[in-house]
């Protein structure tokens, strides 16, 4: 046997016997654990840092109307596809709407913010991923009588978030 033949057949071995786990590896439109912010935005995560070895978090977001975060940055590349609805985002100095279709890529380090205009759903991705645990912590944050400003300024430095400005407005 030559050598190349030799190294594929290894490869295909390894593969046969890799355990694939499909439960984390399709998901249908309603599946994914959902984090909730009173912000009036769902998240429902479709994969994670935890379940692609830190490559990606990936969620569909759902959101109300007259919602989004400050203007921030944060060092992964970040990737909005609209699915529903209108949104205005602000990129760098550059602000924009964006509907149905459209495909926005944040790389990390630029400053960005969005607002939706209507309800709407965005399938957001973060590369590489470990910012979905920003967004388990935000939830307390919300519920509590008075948004506790010391509190989230610690939350979004241990996930490498600066807010640079405030929300978008119509």
């Amino acid at each position: 046997m030559d050598k190349q033949h030799e190294i594929i057949c290894k490869r295909k071995k390894k593969r046969k016997s890799m355990a694939t786990n499909i439960s984390s590896l399709v998901l249908n439109a309603s599946e994914g654990e959902i984090t909730f912010e009173a912000s009036g935005e769902y998240w429902i995560w479709k994969a994670t840092a935890e379940t692609t070895n830190g490559r990606y978090d990936q969620a569909v977001t759902i959101t109300l109307p007259q919602v989004g975060p400050p203007e921030h940055t944060h060092q992964q590349d970040e990737l909005l596809y609209i699915l529903e609805g209108t949104y205005r985002v602000k990129l760098g100095e550059h602000v924009f709407t964006a509907s149905a279709g459209t495909s926005v890529r944040i790389p990390g380090g630029v400053s960005h913010a969005w607002r939706s205009l209507t309800t709407g759903k965005m399938l957001v991705t973060f590369l590489p991923g470990g910012l979905r645990g920003f967004f388990e912590g935000m939830r307390p944050l919300y519920l509590a009588p008075q948004l506790d400003m010391q509190a989230l300024t610690a939350l979004a430095a241990r996930y490498g978030l600066v807010v640079t400005g405030p929300p978008l407005t119509d």
